[in-house]
């Protein structure tokens, strides 16, 4: 699956529920979204028009770069598709 984020959103950080290192960044969507570092882009857009122009948008593979909900023990728990609280 591809996920498109804003390339200046990145941050470090560590999960609050197993202590991994994990990377931040805010989706196009506009949603906080944490990454297994480092977040390798598969393809960059120079910009998007609209509301967030002139920012750099990453597209990232998350075959590639893996989403912490899914490799984090308690991912399932903090996921908000399984209504689970916010990080």
């Amino acid at each position: 699956m591809i996920i498109k984020i804003y390339a200046d959103s990145k941050g470090l950080g560590r999960c609050r529920s197993c202590g991994a290192p994990i990377e931040w960044a805010e989706t196009v969507a506009k949603r906080r979204m944490p990454f297994d570092p480092p977040i390798v882009a598969v393809r960059m857009q120079g910009s998007v028009l609209g509301e967030g122009e002139g920012r750099v948008v990453e597209e990232v593979d998350t075959a590639i770069t893996s989403s912490h909900f899914v490799t984090c023990p308690q991912g399932r728990e903090w996921s908000r598709r399984n209504g689970g609280r916010r990080h």
